[in-house]
């Protein structure tokens, strides 16, 4: 081979080295942005995770709904707009909660992937924190929360509301104090129907609407998973860590025809809140002076995430 023929031949040669070098580099490049790109999108939960509840329906899965669920993942707390844009840090309406109750901001906070509640004794009030969805849902749904529950006599409660406080899910409220066996042990599952003017409240009653599981599990020692899955405006049913554990009778939706035989049909807010229930006080607690209560660690309730799915 002439020296001219060589020269080609290895310029040839070194452009196609450098040709395949730069499409390894270049597809490691895309390999590596998409790698980046994967790793920065939150995926929504999948229906494989409430695989427990009843077909969604031909065609249908159980889909999550964004404006009414929050793993309040974020690195700002509670400034992020990705929870400021989909829930306030009260209650809807400006009530500030039950008897000594006070809904306070600076009682709940966002941390480390979690809600969290804690409570202070302030004057005569128990400031505690609450929030509420700014959107609203109706059935057919199925609302899902994991939580820690507090360790004290304060509620900790997940519930839903409707615009005009006339019709109300309790999806939790349980009392996590272990200084009662009763309650420790227990979740309230129930919900109520209201008349405003003159005021009437309606709420299914009996020990059907305190849960036990009979392994004597105290609800406050870890998380859980508490679900109400509202079919239509005569079913409610109740899930523990996807277990059914109970179906409210459709006699006991409203036996009162406080709903003028409607049953529940109004959209409602969800809230998460922490309170000092005044029918406790009733039962001998005082809870200003309730050692659970006047010890702050004892009162923070934790919230992994909230999560609302609809057939669809």
């Amino acid at each position: 081979m002439k020296n001219g023929d060589k020269s080609l031949f290895k310029l040839i040669y070194l452009f196609y080295i450098a040709i395949f070098f730069l499409g390894c580099s270049s597809q490691d490049s895309i390999a590596e942005d998409s790698s980046n790109e994967e790793e920065e999108v939150i995926d929504p939960p999948v229906e494989s995770e409430v695989a427990f509840l009843p077909s969604a329906g031909t065609g249908k899965t159980w889909t999550i709904q964004p404006k009414v669920s929050n793993e309040f993942n974020y690195t700002d707390g509670k400034t992020s707009t990705g929870f400021t844009n989909d829930w306030q840090d009260s209650f809807f309406n400006g009530w500030t909660g039950p008897g000594k109750t006070r809904y306070t901001p600076g009682q709940s906070s966002i941390a480390n992937g979690e809600l969290i509640f804690k409570a202070n004794i302030v004057g005569n009030t128990i400031q505690t924190g609450c929030v509420t969805s700014k959107t609203k849902a109706v059935y057919p749904m199925y609302m899902e929360v994991r939580v820690k529950l507090s360790e004290s006599v304060l509620s900790s409660a997940v519930w839903m509301l409707s615009e005009d406080s006339t019709e109300e899910i309790d999806n939790l409220e349980a009392f996590g104090a272990k200084s009662s066996p009763y309650f420790s042990k227990r979740l309230h599952l129930s919900h109520h129907v209201f008349i405003r003017n003159p005021f009437q409240d309606y709420q299914p009653e009996g020990d059907a609407t305190w849960y036990a599981d009979g392994k004597d599990t105290i609800w406050s020692d870890d998380f859980h998973n508490y679900g109400v899955l509202w079919e239509d405006s005569w079913s409610l049913s109740y899930y523990v860590d996807g277990k059914l554990v109970r179906k409210t009778p459709v006699a006991e939706i409203d036996p009162r025809n406080y709903t003028n035989g409607a049953g529940l049909t109004k959209p409602m807010h969800m809230i998460i809140s922490a309170a000092a229930q005044s029918w406790r006080e009733s039962q001998g607690i005082n809870f200003l002076t309730d050692p659970t209560v006047t010890n702050e660690a004892n009162t923070i309730m934790r919230v992994d995430w909230i999560r609302v799915y609809k057939p669809e």
